[in-house]
């Protein structure tokens, strides 16, 4: 993936190789998996919202706030994806 700003393309990004792994380990089927990959459909979810235009102010707090907490809870990646 190309280098992005947004943090949902990262956070998307980062999920889809969690979600790979873990089907690697635990197998397509499991119960790890199937919960990487719903986690992977909401952000995509979120990220296809968030492009939509015009938000409400409610939908676009929500994503920022979930956006805010990712990179708090994430820094090493967070701090990679401004890197050029």
């Amino acid at each position: 993936m190309r280098e992005n700003n947004n943090p949902l393309l990262v956070q998307i990004q980062t999920k889809k190789e969690e979600m790979f792994a873990c089907a690697q380990q635990t197998g397509f089927n499991s119960m790890e998996t199937i919960s990487c990959s719903q986690e992977l459909d909401k952000l995509i979810y979120e990220y296809q919202i968030s492009m939509q235009a015009p938000l409400t102010n409610k939908a676009k707090d929500k994503i920022q706030f979930r956006n805010f907490l990712w990179f708090f809870q994430h820094p090493q990646k967070a701090a990679g994806s401004f890197e050029s």
